[in-house]
């Protein structure tokens, strides 16, 4: 999902659905240069990039960070290194 904000460059939440019931963000924080790279059945794979100061924003030099998110019952666990907080 795009984020309208009033930043540089757009924000994306990653949002989860079994069953046809919500089940929420993958992070509380947008994050732009947000890509899923794949998914299974119970698993999404998401590489997060981001831009550092010397950086043109066309080409993001953070990361790629990649977290797998895996479904269990209707809960989502995370693993891997999330980016730096994007309102700091």
């Amino acid at each position: 999902m795009l984020v309208d904000w009033n930043g540089s460059h757009p924000g994306y939440h990653v949002l989860f659905f079994t069953n046809g019931a919500y089940l929420g963000t993958a992070t509380s924080k947008y994050y732009g240069y947000t890509t899923v790279l794949g998914k299974t059945r119970n698993t999404v794979s998401v590489q997060y990039r981001w831009v550092k100061p010397q950086d043109a924003l066309c080409c993001p030099s953070g990361g790629p960070n990649v977290v797998t998110y895996t479904l269990t019952d209707n809960t989502v666990r995370a693993k891997g290194e999330f980016p730096p907080d994007p309102d700091k």
